[in-house]
């Protein structure tokens, strides 16, 4: 089928030839290609840092490549701006949201690309290929909600609503469900299918391998910055894509995680709170992972919030370590050895504009040891600091970088150092691996391992299903506000998760 472009399919509709990116001397890409044709889903594989966003920002013009070509239907373009890509047809679905906060679900749709009639804004034309849009990927978003009431889900498929409405050409995915649910990803696996069929040329980043088989047609392998490898999916084991992307062969993907209970740590008793939390209970004993399951909106995040103290109580009761929680505040709950690491890491974890060392540092500074008479001791904080990088393999491990200089798995290694800070009873993990590639994911499962057999209490919420089954030693599953089941043993399985999560009895 002919798309936009006047393109036929299996046609090259993009390409990048032995391209080199420099920042300085560091190389963020080293002679790498890579060729979109149409009607084609190209997978791009690669660690966190090995140069995938790079990649990107060549592809939509938010870079100019230092050495190679770069060719966008059929033309050299060695200048190309996003606005340039976007009219040529190069549609992208980034990691972090370029959505304006402040404006509507609607006026971020239309933003850049409104429609006007006598020359003013036509509304109702916006509407109506936004309307278009949602319908083709199956999901209903409130146009005149404004995006910072809309949850992560919702925003990440408003971006991708958003890019179904460009010029049709290429469609770039990079990790477009790491916050969808299973029915959400479902619906946009379809809409994948049906681009393809259309003609779109499609480059789609995953580290999910069943997402990979299933959508894949062809992949491309990045480490560090350089082309490794080039495979027909059908010529290609997981197990060879993993260890081209890593670098070593890996085997037992998820740990043994010995389950030794102790002691009941977090109790929750008919937890009630605004329309998302509905009469919850559940126990997390020293010792154990406790995996929290179901859909997007199901209300799990809810939970981690509530017990935290980020959104108010109004029914039930939270007892930590024996004791009944009655002041009720973040500040409160980090005194009593509580710690929560959220979803959005960017935006509610991190000062993304100071350096690691402050990042990880920072609710030790007013601790003993850490200051004397009101100064703080570098040299402790530095022990600190370096020891953390060493045992979370953050990289580059250079304290005094900014932030957000690093990519999103070493963003979330830095978030879980200043968790490993201190001393903590309990930690809640919400949507943790999100983003982050294979050897970032096996590092934190190591690291979950080690707190459990150091017998902390793990509450791990995860919408990836066999994390969530590989990892939990008990489950509970949510829907609509309700924790429909508790699973353990051999009956905790990605099926009755699954069917839990509708509502369903499996």
């Amino acid at each position: 089928m002919t798309i936009a472009s006047d393109l036929q399919e299996g046609e090259v509709f993009a390409s990048l030839s032995g391209v080199s990116k420099f920042y300085g001397s560091f190389a963020a890409l080293k002679d790498v290609s890579l060729t979109l044709r149409c009607g084609e889903v190209h997978m791009l594989l690669g660690e966190n840092g090995a140069g995938k966003s790079t990649l990107v920002s060549l592809l939509i013009g938010a870079n100019r490549p230092n050495e190679g070509a770069r060719v966008l239907c059929g033309r050299a373009c060695p200048d190309l701006t996003p606005l340039e890509a976007r009219e040529s047809g190069v549609n992208a679905v980034l990691q972090d949201f370029g959505l304006a906060p402040s404006m509507t679900a609607l006026e971020n749709y239309a933003l850049g690309r409104e429609k006007t009639r006598g020359g003013f804004l036509d509304k109702a034309a916006m509407r109506a290929g936004m309307m278009k849009s949602m319908e083709k990927l199956g999901v209903a978003i409130d146009p005149d909600a404004r995006v910072d009431t809309l949850t992560r889900a919702e925003q990440q498929l408003l971006e991708i609503v958003r890019a179904l409405g460009g010029k049709p050409g290429a469609l770039i995915l990079d990790e477009p469900t790491a916050t969808l649910s299973h029915d959400e990803s479902e619906h946009l696996f379809s809409t994948v299918e049906v681009l393809k069929r259309e003609g779109w040329a499609i480059l789609y980043i995953s580290h999910r391998m069943e997402e990979i088989r299933r959508l894949g047609d062809v992949v491309t392998i990045l480490r560090d910055g350089r082309f490794v490898s080039f495979h027909r999916l059908a010529d290609v084991t997981n197990e060879r894509m993993i260890a081209e992307m890593v670098g070593r062969e890996i085997a037992n993907f998820y740990p043994q995680i010995p389950h030794t209970p102790g002691h009941a740590v977090l109790e929750v008793k008919g937890l009630c709170s605004g329309h998302k939390i509905k009469n919850v209970s559940f126990e997390v004993k020293a010792g154990e992972i406790v995996g929290l399951g179901g859909l997007v909106g199901c209300g799990k995040a809810e939970v981690a919030r509530a017990i935290f103290g980020l959104q108010g109580i109004d029914a039930g009761e939270i007892v930590l370590v024996g004791e009944s929680i009655k002041a009720h505040s973040p500040p409160a709950m980090l005194k009593r050895g509580l710690v929560y690491l959220p979803q959005d890491r960017r935006g509610e974890a991190l000062a993304l504009n100071r350096p690691i060392a402050e990042n990880m540092a920072i609710e030790v500074l007013g601790e003993a040891g850490s200051a004397y008479a009101g100064f703080v001791r570098t040299g402790v904080l530095a022990k600190l600091v370096n020891s953390l990088l060493a045992r979370l393999k953050v990289q580059p491990a250079e304290p005094n970088k900014a932030v957000q200089e690093l990519s999103g798995g070493n963003q979330q290694k830095v978030v879980l150092g200043r968790a490993l800070s201190r001393k903590r009873n309990l930690y809640i993990f919400d949507e943790p691996t999100a983003g982050i590639d294979v050897g970032a994911r096996l590092d934190f499962y190591h690291q979950l391992q080690r707190l459990c057999a150091e017998g902390a209490a793990i509450l791990l919420i995860t919408s990836d299903l066999q994390e969530l089954v590989h990892l939990s030693h008990r489950v509970h599953v949510m829907h609509e506000g309700l924790c429909t089941a508790s699973l353990e043993g051999d009956k905790i399985n990605e099926e009755s998760v699954i069917a839990y999560a509708f509502g369903e009895t499996p």
